[in-house]
This record gives C-alpha cells, structure tokens and sequence, in this order.
C-alpha cells in the first residue's frame, strides 16, 4: 500500500506506522465521515505464505473488538477486504479502528523515562479498570499480551489499552488448544502451555509494572524459582507495593488475586497512607469476599421484608 492511497473509496492512507511480513499499519483519514476523522488500519496480506493462526488470529480481533464497548480501548469502525486489483496484486484483510493520539509506555522507556511512585500508581489503576471490564464480559476476554508497548499514554493523560491481536475469547477457549502467543518476559507459564486465564493478564501487568519501576526489561533480571527478582531494584516504590506487584507474578496463577477486582481492592487500600497500609493482601481478598456476601444478604433481607409487607396489606 501507498501514501495517499483511497482504500474502499472512503481511507485516505498518510502514515505507514510499522510494516512487517505482510503486515501494515497506517494512519488514515476517513473522508466519507461526517467531518474528517483520524482513523487508524490494520492490514493483513492474505498469501500463499502466510500461516493459518496470523488468519486465525486477525480475523478474530476483528470479531472481538466489534463487542467491545469502553471509553479506553480502542473503538471498532469496520473490517473489509481490499481485492488484488486495488491490492496490488495481494488479497488484503483491513481492520479500522479509531486513532488514540499519544505515546506508548515503552516509547517513554526508550527515552530512559522514570516514572514517580504516583505516576506507577495511577498507570496502575487505570490497566486494572480496563481489565475489570475486560474479565467481567461474559464471557471474559483475555488481552494475552499486556506490555509496555500496548499501553498508549494518550494526551488527555488516560491509559488506553492497544492491539487486541492476541486476544482470547475464553469461552472458545475452554477444553480446546488454541495459539500460543504473548512476548517473552510478560508472557506467564500457563499461557505458554495455551491455557491462558484472566489471571495470565495479571501477570503481564506485574511484569510491565516491574519494568517501569525498575527501566529494566523483566527478560533481564534475575530469576528464582521461575519467578522474577526485581525488588532490589524497585527503590521507587514503597515495599507494599512490591508485594503487591510480586503476587501478580506467581509463576502458579492460582497463587495470584483471584480476580482482578480483588487485585484494584488490594492496591487501593496498599496505596493509602492508613493503618491498612501494611495489612496483609490474603486477609485483604477475604475482607473483598466478605463484603460481598454481606452485601448480598442485606439485598436478600431488603427484599424479603418487602415482601413481607406486602403480604401484610
């Protein structure tokens, strides 16, 4: 594809972003919009060459992302082919998303940016409320690939979550073997294994938190015990914090916070400066779970003396 070329008589191409094995993605503007919009294209070129899980996995970014509704993800504008004659001789996949202007975390690391202690914090809680949405769909939807380089700091200085191409449908994923993907160092165990869980999300946030807390990439720090040894490097952050951060880590994903509810809980009440700052995270889960049920019991009580009233008229 070309600059300024008019895909489907309706995208003006203007910045190839990146272009790899048959894959471009360009800034483009939407002519046919009410009002010109800034869009941004994903291609795929469909080849010979090509492996069936590239397919596999583009088109079912494409089917997932039309189901995603949140205010810092990315949102779906259309998918459509581009046939060989205006393809260049190639069969094209395009996915149209809109465009989030500002820099990814990862292009911060490159330029040896060091993130305050209050800056990690609210990176922090604004990941987790993006995955909150994310693992409570029904059914839940697993990014797979958390990492500094898809977590775009946009120039409202919101986090949004990028690049959904790894994406897992949970519900086709129980009882079947599915692709394995996910970069090396944030990517966990079980994921490795095809058996990716909300939980492997919390992994790959642990593991970008520890590199933004220490500019050292996790593939390059010390390991034990399959787990990542960062806090002697993690000056930055109060201790709570690391232990908060080494539980996403746990190499078993049953190890880590059950949900990721549980782990926004966690940290805000870790993050505060009260006499709960200290608290252990397991006793902390089980105050969450606590109050849920009792929650659900007063709802319970509520109704059922409203229905007792009722009987009584």
């Amino acid at each position: 594809m070309r600059k300024h070329h008019l895909l489907k008589n309706r995208y003006k191409l203007l910045i190839n972003l990146k272009e790899n094995a048959g894959r471009q993605t360009w800034i483009a503007t939407d002519v046919k919009a009410s009002s010109p919009k800034t869009v941004m294209i994903k291609l795929l070129a469909f080849n010979p060459q090509m492996q069936w899980d590239e397919l596999k996995l583009f088109e079912r970014e494409a089917k997932i992302m039309q189901t995603i509704n949140h205010p810092r993800i990315p949102q779906y504008i259309d998918y459509f082919t581009v046939d060989s004659t205006e393809g260049e001789g190639l069969l094209w996949l395009g996915l149209v998303q809109n465009y989030i202007k500002g820099d990814s975390l990862q292009d911060f690391l490159d330029k040896k940016r060091y993130f305050r202690r209050k800056e990690i914090y609210y990176i922090t809680e604004e990941i987790l409320e993006i995955l909150i949405y994310l693992h409570e769909l029904s059914p839940p939807i697993i990014h797979r690939d958390i990492k500094p380089s898809n977590l775009l700091l946009g120039e409202d200085d919101h986090i949004y979550l990028v690049d959904f191409g790894a994406v897992q449908d949970k519900a086709k994923a129980e009882g079947v073997t599915f692709t394995v993907v996910g970069t090396s160092g944030y990517v966990p165990p079980e994921q490795l294994w095809g058996k990716a869980v909300p939980a492997s999300d919390l992994y790959a946030l642990g593991a970008t938190l520890i590199h933004l807390v220490t500019n050292i990439p996790p593939t390059e720090l010390p390991q034990k015990g399959m787990q990542i040894q960062f806090k002697h490097q993690a000056t930055r952050i109060h201790p709570s914090f690391a232990n908060w951060i080494e539980k996403l880590i746990q190499p078993a994903a049953e190890k880590r916070f059950k949900t990721t509810r549980i782990a926004l809980y966690a940290l805000k009440n870790l993050s505060l400066d009260t006499k709960k700052f200290g608290q252990d995270i397991d006793s902390l889960e089980s105050e969450l779970r606590s109050s849920y049920v009792w929650g659900w019991l007063s709802l319970l009580v509520f109704i059922g003396s409203g229905l007792f009233l009722l009987l009584l008229v």
